[in-house]
């Protein structure tokens, strides 16, 4: 792709690699600040989900940018705030309730502060990564009756962000583009119409 539409080559296809990534079950990571210094505040992103190609580039520590945290899907996190000396100091800080009893396969992203999670049939759950408040939810509204023709039950197996937006394959084969600040629907295509 050339330069001039705001998205280098290199940034189209770390995009691709984070699509073709939600699509697949995860690990998810987790930060938690050394006892040894107060939490620095967290500069407040100038929108929500603000990836690019240089942040997917980089590979903030204490980001979980996509399914397999960073650009190159490595799934390793290297932070080292936890370890074999404090691991059992570890404790409960709060729990969400996805409203299922059908099976979890996705792993979170967690973005400035804002985790955002998938479940059944293509829904999206943005949560305050801090508290677990519910900032906002996605249902795209999928006739129960595709699960006849999904192989692992109606599973999702994760998200994509990428400049303000997040990204979901449903179980229908559609896929949703939401505004990452709001969980208001921007578009949304049949990947069917896609393949050849």
């Amino acid at each position: 792709m050339a330069e001039g539409n705001g998205m280098t080559t290199r940034g189209f296809n770390a995009l691709a690699r984070a699509l073709a990534a939600a699509m697949i079950a995860a690990f998810c990571g987790c930060h938690q600040e050394s006892a040894h210094a107060p939490p620095a505040a967290p500069a407040p992103p100038a929108k929500a989900a603000d990836i690019n190609a240089e942040r997917l580039a980089a590979g903030e520590p204490d980001q979980w940018l996509t399914p397999g945290r960073d650009a190159n899907g490595t799934f390793y996190s290297p932070l080292a705030d936890i370890n074999a000396g404090n691991v059992a100091k570890l404790g409960f800080a709060w729990d969400y309730d996805l409203r299922t009893n059908r099976g979890q396969q996705s792993t979170p992203l967690v973005i400035d502060g804002v985790m955002y999670a998938s479940s059944n049939f293509g829904r999206v759950y943005a949560l305050d990564a801090a508290s677990g408040k519910e900032l906002w939810t996605y249902d795209p509204h999928i006739d129960g009756q595709w699960a006849r023709y999904a192989c692992c039950d109606v599973v999702n197996r994760g998200l994509a962000a990428f400049e303000g937006r997040v990204y979901v394959g449903a179980l229908d084969g559609w896929l949703h583009a939401l505004d990452a600040r709001t969980g208001q629907l921007a578009w949304k295509v049949s990947l069917r119409s896609c393949i050849p």
